[in-house]
């Protein structure tokens, strides 16, 4: 019951303080995210993975971060205007663009394919900049350290992820398991049925509202994960800051947050850490963009 009322004043103080910056020139489409601290990471729960310990409060100054990822519309406008390369992968089914254009009825899909280059220069063309990794995790489950963004208890119905395609919750013990849902399985049939190109099941952003982050944002679990600004190192918490972390100064792997359509249940926790090379154009790697509140 505890729990319960502190989400509910997590939420008013939020959405109270989205409303007096507002006043103050909140940019279209993004939240404004309150400075103060929230609990980062994870406690040894049997979920949870040795990178998300120890769990600590951490300090994060006020920013803003788009209510949802970018789409491939938004991305088009991008490529359109600089001349940017267009989303690619090298296997020719999970190319989701037809040379500059994304595939049809996929407008409002997540952007996926894209590297970490790729999302810092969106970003830098936007103004904007991309989310730390503490920024991302304190937008997604806000001060209370919920597991989810709707709370503590898993609901297929709330992300898209591999779950909610089986309707069923999926956790993959190895990894023949993952292998043989997506290629024989029930995700390999929702994909033919339902994916693009018949392979990815991206889905139009703001599909599950009612699966919304504290500060009312959308698709933070599930769609498509979402590259952060941090390198990523396994034990960096032990010695990360407690305010403003910037992360570790790492050179091979960037932090990934957020799951993906790809995932099960556990990995769609809010504190759970992924990661992938910089120059990697996977199909369920999207992005947001943060910025500084000035």
């Amino acid at each position: 019951m505890m729990v319960r009322l502190f989400a509910c004043c997590t939420l008013l103080l939020a959405f109270t303080h989205c409303e007096s910056t507002a006043r103050a020139g909140v940019p279209q489409d993004m939240v404004a995210i309150l400075a103060g601290e929230f609990l980062m990471g994870s406690q040894e729960d049997g979920l949870s993975f040795d990178d998300e310990h120890p769990q600590r409060l951490v300090y994060v100054s006020s920013f803003f971060i788009d209510r949802s990822e970018v789409t491939n519309a938004q991305y088009r406008h991008f490529v359109d205007s600089t001349g940017h390369p267009p989303p690619s992968h090298l296997t020719p089914q999970f190319n989701l663009w037809n040379k500059a254009v994304p595939l049809p009825g996929s407008e409002y899909h997540p952007v996926v394919n894209v590297s970490w280059y790729d999302a810092v220069a969106y970003c830098r063309w936007q103004a904007k900049r991309l989310p730390t990794e503490a920024e991302w995790e304190k937008a997604a489950r806000g001060i209370d350290g919920r597991r989810y963004p709707w709370g503590m208890d898993w609901d297929v119905s709330l992300s898209n992820s591999a779950s909610y395609w089986a309707r069923r919750t999926i956790e993959f013990r190895d990894g023949a398991a993952w292998k043989a849902f997506w290629m024989a399985g029930d995700g390999a049939r929702a994909s033919l049925e339902h994916g693009l190109n018949g392979e990815v099941l991206t889905l139009p952003i703001g599909t599950f509202p009612q699966g919304a982050s504290p500060y009312g944002l959308l698709d933070m679990i599930g769609n498509a994960a979402e590259w952060v600004q941090d390198w990523y190192e396994p034990y960096s918490y032990l010695n990360a800051s407690l305010s403003d972390p910037q992360g570790p100064d790492g050179k091979l792997l960037k932090v990934v947050r957020g799951g993906s359509w790809l995932k099960p249940a556990r990995n769609l926790r809010v504190s759970d850490r992924d990661y992938s090379l910089p120059t990697d154009r996977a199909t369920g790697i999207g992005f947001r963009c943060a910025k500084d509140v000035f």
